[in-house]
């Protein structure tokens, strides 16, 4: 018996530690990647588990630098040699991928270009910066010039200024990010595009641009354009890049717009906030932005306003090859009807946010678009509480789409009643949160619907109180949640 214990234990004490090994079982290349996500500091300890640690230890490429984790300021000396005595033990022949630095107070302002400087001597590919120190202007010379960055994020102090110099070369960079910061003149904004040869991607994020006249974008090879929440109203935007795929514009002020030649459009992100809609003359640069666009294929167009400014003569233009429209902005249906009569293509009807009913809406558009009677297959509303107009778009949009093939309607409100699935509806297709009685009054819209002839697609069927009938519709889908 005892013989048998013993025999025991020692297979699972064998069993513990192959579990405990299993770590250093792993490829060299495995464990790098997982030593990269640590903290620098705790990078630092791994040095001392085992020799192969060690050696692991000097072969990191990715180097993330984060004074966050620093508690005290008192304790900010010793974290600056800790980042000091890492890159000093690292091995010569080992190259940088990403050098990561996030810093605000706690490091010394002279020591983050000497940190940098020793990025660029290792042909880092990916530079983020984020320097949260006020007043740091001195940014170093080498990040302008630097042959092997693909990947730039750049993120200052609010009031730090950014000159770029003569002399400006990014030969291999892809993707810059540029955010919380001001740039000294035009001239340099103007280097700054002209100086990227191989950029595709641009992200400018609450930069200030309240000492520039105008914001020029000008770019050949950019693809995607990301532009945000920018200080000063007193600037003009202009783009000027001609294979644009992307471009995405959360709005917050400028008194002119000009976007030119943007006919490779692909999708176009539009949030245009309250402040624009406050000015006296939003018209011409409202109408500017529109009309940029008006080549995109896909459009997410958010608009928060409280009136219906899609009425607005000449605000919507033509989008000859728009076939997906996603509007997070509520409107009334009189905006819709507008939107629709000039998508002639539209295939796809997506809207997640609450309508909106108001009384002094016109409605120029008498005549039943034409892409709703003979383009549009799917309908998703997902944002419906139950009000009697928002009954009245389904009503209008189930009647005059011929070819629907998918309608999607979701109730949300204060009362997210939950239902069982009306046994009056078995084929339903709708997803909703939503009541009894809305249940039955939309079946019967869909009944007398059907009675029309409109529907041709899928059989399925309704079963009433008194009678059974055969209902064609598209794919409709209700479930209770």
């Amino acid at each position: 018996m005892a013989a048998y214990q013993r025999k025991r234990r020692f297979a699972n004490q064998t069993r513990r530690d192959k579990d405990l090994d299993r770590l250093s079982g792993l490829p060299d290349k495995v464990l790098l990647q997982i030593i990269s996500l640590l903290p620098l500091k705790e990078i630092v300890r791994t040095s001392i588990l085992a020799i192969r640690w060690k050696e692991l230890f000097s072969l990191v490429s990715d180097i993330n630098i984060d004074d966050n984790n620093v508690i005290r300021k008192s304790l900010g000396n010793g974290y600056m040699n800790i980042v000091e005595r890492f890159l000093f033990s690292r091995k010569r022949d080992v190259g940088i991928d990403k050098f990561r630095l996030k810093c605000g107070k706690i490091v010394d302002p002279f020591r983050i270009n000497g940190w940098i400087q020793y990025a660029l001597g290792y042909h880092v590919k990916e530079l983020d910066l984020t320097i949260g120190i006020k007043g740091f202007n001195e940014l170093n010379f080498g990040v302008f010039t630097c042959k092997t960055l693909v990947i730039l994020r750049l993120s200052m102090d609010k009031g730090s200024i950014l000159s770029v110099p003569t002399y400006f070369r990014l030969p291999n960079l892809k993707v810059l990010h540029l955010g919380l910061m001001k740039c000294s003149d035009d001239g340099s904004v103007d280097r700054l595009f002209s100086g990227c040869g191989s950029l595709e991607e641009l992200h400018l994020r609450n930069c200030e641009v309240s000492n520039m006249n105008k914001l020029r974008v000008c770019n050949a090879t950019l693809k995607k354009l990301f532009l945000s929440g920018f200080m000063g109203t007193d600037h003009e935007i202009e783009i000027i890049a001609p294979n644009l795929v992307h471009f995405s514009y959360y709005y917050t002020g400028t008194k002119g717009f000009s976007l030119i030649n943007l006919n490779f459009l692909s999708e176009a992100r539009i949030y245009i906030g309250p402040y624009l809609f406050s000015t006296i003359d939003f018209a011409p640069t409202a109408t500017a932005l529109m009309n940029g666009i008006s080549q995109a294929r896909s459009l997410y167009l958010t608009l928060y306003s409280s009136k219906p400014i899609l009425l607005t003569p000449g605000l919507v233009p033509q989008f000859p090859n728009l076939t997906y429209l996603n509007l997070e902005m509520g409107g009334c249906l009189p905006e819709w009807k507008i939107l629709l009569a000039n998508s002639p293509c539209l295939d796809t009807l997506f809207s997640g946010s609450e309508l909106e009913s108001h009384n002094n809406g016109r409605d120029e558009t008498e005549k039943v678009p034409g892409c709703l009677m003979y383009k549009v297959k799917t309908i998703k509303l997902l944002s419906f509480q139950g009000k009697p107009f928002e009954s009245q778009v389904v009503e209008y949009l189930l009647k005059n789409a011929k070819v629907l093939e998918r309608f999607t309607v979701r109730l949300s409100g204060k009362k997210r009643l939950r239902t069982k699935i009306s046994k009056e509806i078995k084929p339903v297709c709708l997803e909703l949160r939503v009541s009894h009685d809305f249940i039955q009054n939309l079946s019967q819209q869909i009944a007398s619907i059907y009675t029309s002839g409109h529907y041709t697609t899928t059989r399925y069927q309704v079963k009433e109180q008194q009678r059974n009938m055969d209902l064609k519709v598209g794919r409709f889908r209700l479930r209770d949640s």
